[in-house]
């Protein structure tokens, strides 16, 4: 029954590589995720072999298994740096991160010298090499979800709708694994020490698990796109000369890339008072220049409602209202002790609280007004509404009839 699912995802797999291979725009966590699908192709393929011919006589089967066996040490990194090719605008693959590699490396050569040989590596090795996979594998997901937290205060600081872009489902996913970890674990321990003949070396029940996972990172991983892809978005840096209220640290930013200010953009912290902060200290903006951008912020957002477009980022509002991003950024944390998440969807809540209550809106639908006035699903803005009134829209607007 197991080789069933097993060859359904193989054959799931192959059918998202040829998804990925024929997106037409990929970007560096395409190639990382293809690799991974690779990997992931071999271990099934494996998991094949094994249930079928338990350990193979031929060599080219052991070299199979052996090169499965040992690329469990490249899950935890390739993880590691889809997830920050992802969350992280200035990713780039450097021959220096090689150094990830060694213990798959190290590990295939003494698999593939006992493959050689024949019957393959000892029991004892194997479960060495088993029990540093499996610390590994732990470690890297660890940092996955360590990462994750990051990027979600990075995303509220940057945009103003985080639908998928807060890679929810890759932190399921980095769960999932830890699951499957236990999975693993346990099976391998019941074993090699109580001597419960459980199929496939104790691994079954990981690798069952696994096929699950396989669903879930083939339907989010091929539709997933790049977060801080803003040429996409027509968005571009302002030039010194474009920044109308300037200060004197503006010409620091000066030649700076998108990619730059995205590292720069500080993670507002909404739950500490800005009195007691200081974080901008050295921003270049005295209180007085501060609390003037703030002033003329809030009329150009009366007036503008720039927040209406549903993709609103930090650095499109920054391009409208003519100031640098960091900018505006320290002005809405400081005045609104928000985050520009927070801020934007406050002012659509604002103008959609008019509008429920104005009989020319009489006739549309929540959903409808929501729309036009800068959510971009329904989710997001029952949360936001809910967040800002403590009501759902049809309970605000039934308690103020």
């Amino acid at each position: 029954m197991t080789q069933y699912l097993y060859v359904g995802c193989v054959t799931l797999i192959l059918f998202i590589i040829l998804l990925v291979i024929g997106k037409r725009k990929k970007v560096l966590s395409d190639y990382i995720f293809l690799a991974w699908m690779v990997i992931l192709l071999t271990n099934f393929a494996t998991f094949i072999v094994i249930s079928r011919y338990d350990y193979p006589a031929s060599f080219a089967g052991r070299l199979l298994v052996e090169f499965s066996e040992a690329s469990v040490f490249l899950h935890g990194p390739v993880f590691l740096f889809y997830t920050l090719s992802l969350t992280s605008p200035t990713q780039r693959i450097h021959f220096r991160q090689a150094i990830h590699l060694v213990p798959f490396v190290i590990c295939l050569l003494f698999l593939l010298e006992g493959a050689w040989k024949g019957p393959g590596v000892s029991n004892g090795m194997r479960l060495v090499f088993t029990l540093i996979k499996m610390i590994s594998l732990l470690a890297y997901t660890t940092g996955v979800i360590i990462q994750l937290r990051k990027h979600r205060d990075q995303v509220e600081s940057i945009f103003s709708n985080t639908e998928r872009k807060n890679l929810g489902w890759l932190n399921f996913l980095a769960w999932g694994i830890i699951c499957v970890w236990g999975f693993s674990c346990l099976g391998l321990l019941l074993y090699n020490v109580s001597g419960i003949n459980i199929p496939q070396y104790g691994a079954v029940a990981g690798n069952l698990a696994l096929s699950c996972l396989i669903f879930l990172i083939g339907y989010y991983g091929v539709r997933q796109e790049a977060i801080f892809n803003f040429t996409g978005q027509g968005e571009t840096i302002l030039l010194p000369n474009q920044i109308t209220r300037k200060t004197e640290a503006d010409d620091i930013y000066a030649g700076a890339t998108m990619d730059d200010l995205v590292q720069e953009v500080p993670v507002e912290e909404t739950q500490v008072p800005a009195a007691h902060s200081d974080k901008y200290k050295n921003s270049g903006l005295t209180k007085q220049k501060a609390m003037e951008l703030f002033e003329a912020l809030t009329l150009f957002m009366q007036h503008q409602k720039p927040y209406q477009e549903s993709e609103l980022t930090l650095f499109g509002l920054a391009k409208q209202f003519k100031i640098h991003p960091n900018h505006l950024s320290q002005i809405i944390n400081q005045h609104r002790n928000q985050n520009f998440f927070d801020y934007i969807n406050e002012q659509r809540v604002i103008d959609v609280k008019k509008a429920l209550l104005s009989p020319d809106y009489y006739n549309h639908s929540f959903l409808g007004i929501a729309h036009e006035f800068g959510f971009n699903s329904k989710a997001s803005f029952n949360r936001a509404f809910k967040k800002f009134t403590g009501m759902t829209p049809s309970e605000f607007k039934r308690t103020a009839s």
